[in-house]
């Protein structure tokens, strides 16, 4: 007999509805869409229906394993939890409690207590040496809320549904199904603006939208100086929003950071036509309602704290900040009130690596490897992330985990990381653990939270990251907040969710576990968030970031003619690291990771599909399979990152199609990083290509 289970799939943001069958014996038997979900209304993709691949593959963790001289060998949770505990305080003993360092990786966004879990863990001991995959991929959002409103997790999100004119910085939705606009289907939505007589834009290196909209391709990590030139051209040629720009202390003070940023002045270092981007501008200001939204390709690049300010700036002062058809906030179901709206929460600090501003208490991942090679960080514990193939640095980023007194990683699979670990231990899945869509909340169109209890006993020796590291710390005789048996999940997310008039418990007893919520009517966000109602027009913690700005401007001016730039490539085949051992995945166009090189540059460099070629930098260097590109503006080469599994014999069918690991040519160590957000340069890098024999 099967019974089916409705849940929703904790992959990305876009947290699909599912419908799971489950025969009496636990086995799942097939995934599918959720017809029935109020928001998702059965939309689904390709990976998501592959969870029960995932759930039920006979390489995942089933027990806890300890590497030997010999390799791995199962062990007992007692062995584990003991031995753990016993090098934690030897290695505390001797270098202190920040020595200990927790990593928490991108699927623990989807997984409400595994990441506060790991923080509160090395928090327990004493330590605030916290990195988290925020610093590859969003750190830069996280900052510049936190700047303005307070909270790491106060978004203005586009109103996609009612916009005249849409406006998507570094995005490809197709694929990623969007981030921080979190909505289902995300290609119809915005064909409906077109369909209602709007425009959409997309910015990008590569032609990545087919069917919808225009793609305005520029050359990658310029978008700051593109938003910047904007600005610069609507107030020359239209004027500012007259109440927007009231609502800027020091106006002058922004205007006089744009007047270096004229249309004319930044054309040849964006790579288009002067007369496009003042139409740029200028549409988006003429439009009845415009909005406007960035992503990852932006995020990823030197100045993704100071663009996502010029983002908001944009909206703010062509009056549609806040509006419907414009920006406008989300309801948060479970985010806690702001603490301290409209302050900075955290200072930079002085570290022997540099200046820096940690944002959401975590420190810059580009550093890591000077952490642990000058003795900062002994300890590493991992959850659900792996950080070998997904940070920069390469073999030296190899070396210095191998250096370790101690690498714990708590996971799925025995990654590529944990096969450096002198631990690796075996975490339950989303079919064997209950959650709430925390993440998402303030970037949903449809504001919802959605409960999912468990639907099958843990497999195997499978545990939750809260059981796992609390018999760590009671090993080790730390204090523990949340004890085994303790109700995590509603301690942490109940005080937010009864501003909703809801509770864990209630949303347990629904039939669905999920409770539409009230969009909150725009007009009045920045009275309630900022003091005055006015943002700063010369935020001190931004200084840095134009001074770079500028810096990094001239670099580009004296730039040789044929540099290629490196930018990352989304595939609907894999996700990160995460889906590598998949072998359905594999079969069906995640087998590697060519360099995407356009036909102009395959010419120039005397480059033929299917040749083999070196792709190199200061940094570091792969050797990789060309795959011509007409997508691809001239000049930028694409890859796509999360490969490089030669070495990963825990994940057998990944490492029969292993790829190569693009993050060995990111930059890393001080200077390589956004001081501001602590965000890693992961594209627009420079790079060489040079044909193998």
């Amino acid at each position: 007999m099967t019974t089916k289970h409705r849940t929703y799939c904790r992959l990305c943001e876009a947290g699909c509805g599912i419908v799971v069958d489950v025969a009496d014996d636990g086995t799942v038997e097939k995934v599918r869409p959720d017809n029935d979900h109020p928001v998702t209304k059965g939309f689904a993709c390709n990976k998501g229906m592959l969870c029960g691949e995932i759930h039920h593959d006979p390489s995942r963790l089933n027990e806890p394993q300890r590497r030997t001289a010999s390799g791995f060998v199962a062990s007992t949770w007692n062995d584990a939890t003991t031995d753990i505990a016993e090098r934690i305080n030897a290695i505390i003993a001797e270098h202190g409690p920040n020595a200990i360092a927790g990593y928490i990786g991108n699927p623990a966004a989807f997984n409400a207590t595994a990441g506060p879990a790991l923080a509160l863990f090395i928090a327990m001991f004493g330590s605030s040496s916290l990195f988290t995959t925020g610093s590859q991929d969003c750190s830069n959002k996280f900052a510049i809320a936190e700047m303005l409103w307070g909270s790491s997790q106060v978004h203005l999100i586009a109103d996609v549904d009612n916009t005249d004119h849409m406006l998507l910085f570094g995005t490809n939705p197709r694929v990623s199904k969007g981030s921080f606009l979190a909505m289902p289907d995300p290609i119809a939505r915005l064909g409906a603006i077109e369909q209602r007589g709007g425009t959409v834009r997309f910015i990008d290196p590569r032609r990545i939208e087919p069917k919808v909209g225009e793609v305005i391709q520029l050359k990658p990590d310029t978008d700051v100086y593109l938003l910047a030139a904007m600005l610069h051209e609507i107030d020359a040629r239209r004027g500012f929003d007259k109440a927007g720009a009231a609502r800027i202390t020091d106006l002058d003070s922004v205007r006089e950071f744009l007047s270096g940023f004229s249309a004319a002045t930044v054309a040849p270092i964006v790579g288009l036509d002067a007369k496009l981007i003042v139409q740029l501008a200028l549409e988006f200001a003429d439009a009845p309602t415009a909005a406007v939204h960035m992503s990852t390709g932006v995020n990823m690049g030197r100045q993704g704290a100071l663009a996502y300010w010029l983002m908001h700036l944009l909206s703010l002062l062509t009056g549609n900040f806040d509006r419907t058809g414009g920006n406008i906030p989300s309801t948060r179901g479970t985010d806690p009130a702001p603490a301290a709206a409209g302050s900075e929460l955290e200072s930079f600090i002085d570290s022997p690596w540099g200046s820096y501003r940690p944002t959401v208490s975590s420190h810059p991942c580009a550093l890591l490897i000077d952490m642990i090679r000058d003795g900062a960080v002994k300890a590493l514990f991992v959850t659900a992330g792996n950080p070998l193939l997904t940070m920069g640095g390469g073999p030296e980023l190899e070396e210095a985990l191998n250096s370790l007194d101690l690498l714990v990683t708590v996971d799925l699979y025995r990654n590529a990381t944990g096969e450096l670990a002198d631990w690796v231990l075996p975490a339950t899945d989303w079919f064997e653990r209950e959650d709430l869509n925390t993440f998402v909340q303030g970037t949903l169109v449809t504001p919802y939270v959605q409960w999912a209890g468990a639907i099958v006993e843990p497999i195997g020796e499978r545990r939750t990251e809260q059981r796992i590291f609390n018999d760590i710390a009671e090993k080790a005789g730390a204090p523990i907040m949340f004890p085994n048996g303790t109700d995590m999940l509603a301690a942490i997310n109940d005080g937010a969710l009864g501003r909703h008039d809801l509770s864990l418990a209630s949303l347990r007893e629904l039939p669905d576990g999920i409770a539409l919520l009230d969009q909150v009517a725009p007009g009045s966000f920045l009275d309630t968030m900022r003091p005055g109602g006015t943002i700063e027009g010369d935020p001190p913690m931004l200084r840095v970031a134009k001074e770079r700005t500028v810096e990094q401007f001239s670099g580009l001016l004296s730039e040789p003619m044929g540099t290629l730039k490196l930018i990352t490539r989304r595939t609907s085949h894999t996700i990160n690291s995460a889906m590598q051992n998949v072998e359905k995945l594999k079969a069906k166009g995640a087998a590697d990771n060519p360099l995407y090189v356009s036909p102009t540059d395959a010419d120039r460099l005397a480059l033929i599909d299917g040749s083999r070629v070196r792709v190199s930098n200061q940094w570091g260097a792969v050797e990789s399979t060309v795959k011509i590109d007409d997508t691809l503006r001239d000049g930028v080469v694409a890859m796509t990152h999360g490969f490089g599994n030669a070495n990963t014999s825990g994940m057998p069918h990944a490492q029969r199609y292993p790829g190569v690991n693009v993050n060995a040519l990111a930059p890393v160590g001080p200077g390589s990083f956004d001081p501001v957000s602590t965000m890693s340069q992961l594209t627009g890098i420079p790079v060489e290509v040079t044909a193998l024999p």
